[in-house]
């Protein structure tokens, strides 16, 4: 959504020069299985609008608006350092934008600002309750439902057979999802394996996890970002940018939520029931 093409009845700092001075915000994010956390930090350079926020006549809002699931939400704070936002992580999907404003929490008699642009000369202003009174521009960030979407194989990754025989797999990554390429052999012991739920932890450790190793390596390659508008190529280096190590291996075990420990529980599973020794 567009702001600087829109007229308002009072100047607005951030909209064209109607205002002399900074409003800005910085976005970081986070996500889990339950909730994506938004934490916006406010930068604010203009005495009058800083006065109206101190004495609670004002305050920062952010408006946020998913294309992907519909969703529209605002959130307000008096704080340039607020507490996180908390969304349920179902309600966003794909690509999310994020608008930052300064809006009235009351009615205000006779606003005026010396940082008004000299056209106002020294006009003051009835400010209604929820009027814009600064836009600090917008964010964007990418959000998938959680790391259990990724485990379901189907979001991101499609395992598909080559009609080839005798090669080692590999990735394609020019559609909207990466698509493991398989042997003819290959893809069909994969599908017998497949029938079986038991053995499914064991295919994201033997297919799934190596494949997003070389995912997360591929786009870091220059000749990658030819692809940055591909969905499974945002989203995964949405989680390189905000991952807390920068080790692709180490990445990509934690998007699967560590398999091996699953892969454990399994083979001791099986050795239990065929009367293995332990």
């Amino acid at each position: 959504m567009r702001y600087n093409n829109r007229l308002f009845p009072h100047p607005v700092l951030g909209i064209e020069d109607d205002v002399i001075g900074e409003f800005s915000a910085e976005l970081t994010f986070k996500s889990d299985k339950e909730n994506i956390s938004l934490t916006p930090t406010f930068r604010l350079n203009e005495p009058a609008l800083q006065d109206l926020i101190d004495k609670e006549k004002a305050f920062f809002l952010i408006q946020v608006y998913c294309s992907g699931t519909m969703y529209r939400q605002v959130f307000k704070t008096k704080s340039s350092l607020p507490a996180p936002f908390k969304i349920p992580s179902f309600k966003l999907r794909g690509d999310v934008e994020v608008h930052f404003f300064i809006c009235s929490l009351t009615d205000i008699d006779g606003f005026y600002s010396k940082n008004f642009n000299s056209e106002y000369q020294d006009t003051k202003f009835e400010i209604q309750k929820s009027d814009l009174l600064a836009y600090g521009g917008k964010a964007k960030f990418t959000a998938n439902k959680s790391p259990e979407e990724l485990k379901s194989v189907s979001s991101l990754i499609r395992i598909k057979n080559s009609q080839k025989s005798n090669h080692p797999m590999w990735n394609e990554y020019d559609g909207e999802k990466i698509e493991i390429m398989l042997c003819d052999e290959d893809y069909e012991n994969y599908q017998l394996v497949l029938r079986n739920k038991v053995f499914h932890n064991l295919l994201h450790s033997s297919i799934v996890l190596p494949a997003l190793i070389d995912a997360l390596y591929y786009i870091d390659l220059p000749e990658s970002k030819d692809l940055v508008k591909r969905r499974w190529y945002k989203v995964l280096m949405e989680y390189k940018s905000n991952s807390k190590v920068h080790d692709c291996f180490k990445i990509a075990q934690n998007i699967l939520d560590q398999p091996n420990e699953r892969n454990f529980g399994t083979l001791i599973k099986l050795m239990e029931e065929t009367n293995v020794d332990i």
